[in-house]
């Protein structure tokens, strides 16, 4: 008797297992604010003051605090040879100007 009422158990929670799955938060914090909304324990959000309620306008208007993308800057494979090239050029008038200095003894 106590084999059949564990699988008859079991037998229960697997099939319903996929709508508790469905059902579940998917997170911590709403698991936990559901237990607390389940007990009575939360607070309900009180209503704003009339004087809220007349300062704002109808329609909130905000800036995104998230950054806009950016256009893309990439540079072309000629543009690069091009800039090193340049990298090349001044590296070696550099070298140029660093043989005419006479090192101190």
């Amino acid at each position: 008797m106590q084999t059949f009422r564990l699988v008859f158990i079991a037998a229960t929670l697997a099939l319903a297992a996929p709508a508790i799955a469905q059902e579940a938060p998917a997170t911590g914090g709403r698991a936990i604010g559901g237990l607390f909304d389940a007990l009575g324990l939360r607070k309900p959000v009180p209503a704003a003051p009339d004087f809220v309620r007349e300062s704002r306008p109808e329609r909130m208007d905000y800036v995104p605090l998230a950054p806009t993308p950016q256009a893309d800057h990439k540079k072309s494979a000629a543009e690069l040879q091009a800039a090193g090239a340049a990298l090349d050029r001044a590296a070696a008038e550099n070298k140029r100007r660093a043989a005419r200095v006479k090192v101190p003894n």
